[in-house]
């Protein structure tokens, strides 16, 4: 198994693994259930991997894709701490259960750190599941206070 960046092809394995994801977290009753779903994340997949936007990685086992996670990038103004402003938000990990407990999560959060810090990022942060929180805590990771969201209403 190696871990590498993922790109331009990849975006069907993203995508499949991105829905299983949704279904285990019991967002969606199974991959197929909605279709328009599928094409916008294939199509956000495709444009991420050209632009740079969201930078991802795949856990690759003898031609298949067992595990994903990204790194979306964004900058804000500069702040204590943070002089850069730059920050990144590690999302979308998933690993195949069958491939769970090999070491592949924690393997695919060592390669966004090491690209994170290579990046000069001032901070990378993420919003843990359960089963996820102490592999990021035994990363580096530590706990912060709770933030507020808002969700506009989009007009179709």
């Amino acid at each position: 198994m190696r871990i590498r960046r993922a790109q331009q092809g990849d975006e069907a394995a993203l995508t499949r693994l991105r829905l299983a994801l949704f279904v285990e977290e019991g967002d969606l009753a199974s991959a197929g259930e909605e279709p328009a779903l599928t094409r916008v994340l294939a199509d956000y997949f495709a444009q991420t991997l050209a632009d740079g936007a969201c930078l991802h990685w795949v856990a690759d086992a003898q031609g298949e894709v067992v595990g994903a996670g990204s790194l979306a990038l964004f900058c804000r103004p500069p702040y204590p701490g943070n002089l850069t402003g730059r920050e990144g938000y590690l999302l979308n990990m998933f690993v195949l259960p069958a491939w769970r407990r090999r070491g592949v999560a924690r393997a695919l959060v060592s390669a966004i750190q090491e690209e994170a810090a290579g990046l000069a990022l001032g901070k990378v942060w993420l919003h843990a599941s359960p089963m996820g929180e102490p592999l990021y805590r035994a990363q580096g990771f530590a706990g912060h206070p709770a933030y507020l969201e808002w969700r506009p209403q989009v007009l179709s």
